[in-house]
């Protein structure tokens, strides 16, 4: 992208604002995972660096869990401007005690929506260790249920899991209208 993406205008606020104004009104703490920025416009969390000067989600999702005062943490990426309550309310909803609630498309896994348990920890530790940044690689230490590509992934038939990742996702996605 050329720049920090969390602080990118999108529809006129930053894409950060977009994730936290939706996760505001179903969280009461909300925590942001930067290397980059001391404090956010707009934004009333607790900021909090990274713990390991290792450039991979696995390290933010980390960050949070070791931080975290609650057993489970939602982790959300600061560039998916379409996510929605119901996406959270859905994967929340599907939580019955497992380590992991993470959904996958045909794209993947989308570990970057998806709860994570403190008991993960350890076994964040040992694949990083290991050098791999994969979530999947923590799949045989732990128990995961996986949520399969369903109507609460998508908003106005977009998908929710959509980031902005260029200029170019992001002069094509401002052109779509709002809900």
């Amino acid at each position: 992208m050329g720049s920090d993406k969390a602080t990118i205008n999108f529809r006129s606020k930053s894409l950060i604002r977009h994730v936290y104004d939706v996760a505001k009104k179903i969280f009461d703490e909300i925590t942001i995972v930067t290397s980059n920025h001391p404090t956010l416009t707009g934004i009333n969390g607790r900021i909090l660096r990274d713990i390991l000067p290792i450039r991979s989600p696995m390290v933010g999702i980390l960050t949070a869990l070791i931080r975290s005062s609650k057993e489970y943490t939602f982790i959300l990426a600061c560039d998916m401007p379409f996510v929605t309550e119901r996406s959270l309310v859905h994967v929340l909803e599907n939580l019955k005690g497992e380590d992991i609630v993470i959904p996958k498309t045909e794209k993947g896994f989308e570990p970057l929506h998806a709860i994570y348990s403190k008991r993960c920890i350890p076994f964040f530790l040992k694949v990083l260790d290991l050098g791999r940044r994969k979530i999947q690689s923590v799949f045989p230490y732990v128990e995961v249920k996986i949520l399969e590509d369903c109507e609460a992934f998508y908003k106005e038939e977009i998908s929710i899991f959509t980031n902005i990742n260029t200029k170019e996702d992001l002069q094509r996605f401002a052109k779509i209208e709002k809900e």
